[in-house]
């Protein structure tokens, strides 16, 4: 894979990326509760050979992955966006402060990806083979959706998948009980620690160790309040560990069916590699696990040196 120079990363953004995907992109939403839309992007590959549905992880827009889904257009794919509710220009809790994102029910997260998959893609991609990726957030949502659903990919790419959420020194059997008692103060209150979107970068604690592709994302948040997502509610982190503890059950991975590729960074102070471990080991001879050593959280926004690794097992996966 032909990887963009980093050295001249944002002019390659906007004279060979965004024009390319521009040309392609048609938008839309779907509903599967009334009243509650989920945005999404179709990028349309005239090459097509095969499609995937990218889903992003937390606090993340879908145009965050521009890049990534350039590269797989290289590769004969089209690219179905998905927004998943609380974040971007889907269906929001709280439209006043844009940058608290809540969820109420993960479930609702699994069945309106699934919602999208038969009443979008799948009637648009007839006869096609259809792959699976997600980061993080969408990558924990997205085992346990190929544990619900299991004929629906052949294939699918879990990129740091939130299935062990890194709760810095808090030990996992006090996780329950300290969501107990700050529910008590209200679910909808922003997780302590948590506040609206800084305008002030922070490249040294995000979550790849690439400068450059920062910078450049960091100005297009900057410019877009939908964007400026920053922190979960209290009950957005109770699902979360709903998710990581659902999705790595052992009865529930036996009936995982597809091929999964999942991708573990060795930097990463987002997700622990415990539920990643346990959810592949739990799959056996479906599961194939690359862990790039200097990665952090975000691999497929890292150094170019690590984007390689990443994109030569993608290619070798995919065939």
């Amino acid at each position: 894979m032909k990887l963009l120079d980093q050295s001249s990363y944002t002019s390659q953004m906007e004279s060979i990326v965004l024009p390319y995907i521009k040309a392609r992109r048609e938008s839309g939403y779907v509903e599967r509760i009334p009243g509650q839309k989920m945005y999404y992007e179709h990028l349309e590959n005239v090459n097509e050979t095969r499609a995937l549905v990218l889903v992003h992880g937390f606090t993340e827009d879908v145009e965050k992955f521009y890049e990534t889904a350039y590269y797989f257009m290289q590769m004969g794919f089209s690219v179905w966006l998905y927004q998943q509710r609380g974040h971007g220009k889907s269906y929001r809790s709280f439209t006043k402060d844009l940058s608290r994102v809540h969820i109420d029910h993960y479930e609702d997260l699994v069945e309106d990806l699934h919602y999208f998959v038969q009443e979008v893609v799948m009637p648009a991609e007839i006869n096609m083979p259809l792959y699976y990726y997600g980061h993080s957030m969408g990558g924990g949502v997205g085992a346990i959706y190929l544990e619900t659903y299991p004929d629906d990919f052949p294939k699918a790419i879990l990129s740091s998948p939130m299935l062990e959420i890194d709760s810095g020194k808090v030990p996992d059997f006090l996780e329950g009980p300290i969501m107990a008692v700050l529910s008590l103060s209200g679910e909808t209150n922003y997780l302590p620690g948590g506040k609206p979107f800084d305008q002030v970068p922070d490249f040294e604690n995000s979550c790849t160790n690439c400068r450059p592709r920062f910078n450049y994302y960091f100005e297009e948040i900057k410019k877009d309040p939908y964007k400026q997502m920053s922190a979960p509610t209290v009950r957005t982190a109770k699902e979360f560990l709903k998710i990581a503890k659902t999705a790595t059950d052992p009865q529930n991975c036996q009936k995982v069916k597809a091929k999964v590729l999942l991708f573990q960074a060795g930097q990463d102070h987002t997700v622990r590699p415990g539920g990643e471990n346990r959810f592949i080991e739990q799959i056996g001879e479906r599961g194939q696990m690359v862990r790039i050593e200097k990665a952090k959280h975000e691999i497929y926004r890292c150094n170019n040196e690590d984007m390689e690794l990443y994109w030569d097992a993608i290619e070798k996966f995919l065939g």
